[in-house]
């Protein structure tokens, strides 16, 4: 199995990336920088060896980033495709212990199990109900790999196949709900989904968290609120994401983004972009968005 490591960047912290870098070659795969910064950032002559890098020039969104990684990987051979942020913690052996699940004659996705870093919460994936109510499943206890429907992209792995048939990441998402909807593509075409509770990530997402009551309320920027309102509505125009999956993530999103409201600093901007993001989620907007 050839197995090679697809990291998107944007500003990263480079001694983290670099130590990414780091424990991935020594489980002999290769890696493929997709540096999203809008000038140089990421000094290739700094890159260990066996690091591909390749500069955008401008933050074209991590869907595009992960798909000029992804054409990278196949050009090179992989047989195994992973995916991970440029923040991502691994154990040494993670890559070969999680590829070892994958079966690479057929089309399949396997993860690890998620816990969030700053929380220090499971990162529960989801599966889809006949009618696409989604439920959250974390199997911590168990010994062998279970199916699920939607995961983080994350320290994912794929095989060749299951990207040949499920195809690449939709642009017009740009950021947020980008593995969501992957997922679930993934789901109508018939490419099986698993958690392999045996491997363990630690992942961060979002800046800080606050407690709402029973609630984990996770803090992003102004901008970021934008794509993850304005995508919920998109959800929709997707014929095989069901609709009681996209309203329970709109409800979701649009009640954690409130109260968020509450306490943030510069609560104008936030508003701002909320009402943005539901007029250009109304009217179908893609792509880059104007915050």
């Amino acid at each position: 199995m050839v197995s090679c490591c697809i990291i998107v960047c944007y500003r990263p912290d480079v001694a983290r990336l670099l130590d990414l870098c780091d424990r991935i070659l020594r489980d002999d795969a290769r890696v493929v920088l997709v540096d999203n910064t809008e000038i140089p950032y990421l000094e290739p002559d700094r890159l260990p060896s066996g690091c591909t890098l390749i500069a955008i020039g401008y933050n074209s969104g991590i869907a595009h980033a992960q798909n000029v990684g992804i054409a990278a990987a196949l050009e090179a051979g992989a047989t195994a495709l992973l995916f991970f942020d440029q923040d991502s913690r691994i154990e040494p052996g993670f890559v070969k212990s999680l590829t070892a699940t994958l079966n690479e004659d057929v089309a399949e996705v396997v993860a690890p199990l998620c816990v969030d870093e700053t929380t220090n919460m499971s990162l529960p994936a989801l599966r889809v109900g006949r009618h696409g109510w989604s439920a959250p499943i974390h199997a911590a206890d168990a010994t062998t790999r279970y199916p699920v429907d939607v995961v983080i992209s994350s320290g994912t792995a794929a095989t060749r196949s299951a990207i040949e048939i499920a195809g690449t990441l939709d642009e017009d998402l740009f950021i947020d709900f980008v593995d969501t909807e992957w997922c679930l593509r993934c789901r109508a075409r018939g490419v099986p989904i698993y958690v392999v509770p045996t491997v363990v990530m630690r992942h961060s997402i979002g800046n800080r968290y606050f407690r709402f009551g029973t609630f984990t309320i996770l803090v992003h920027s102004a901008a970021r609120s934008y794509y993850q309102i304005r995508n919920c509505f998109l959800l929709f125009r997707k014929s095989h994401v069901p609709i009681v999956f996209s309203l329970q993530q709109l409800a979701s999103t649009l009640s954690s983004r409130a109260v968020l409201l509450f306490v943030v600093r510069g609560r104008l901007s936030y508003l701002k972009s909320y009402l943005f993001a539901v007029r250009d989620g109304l009217k179908g907007v893609t792509g880059a968005g104007p915050v």
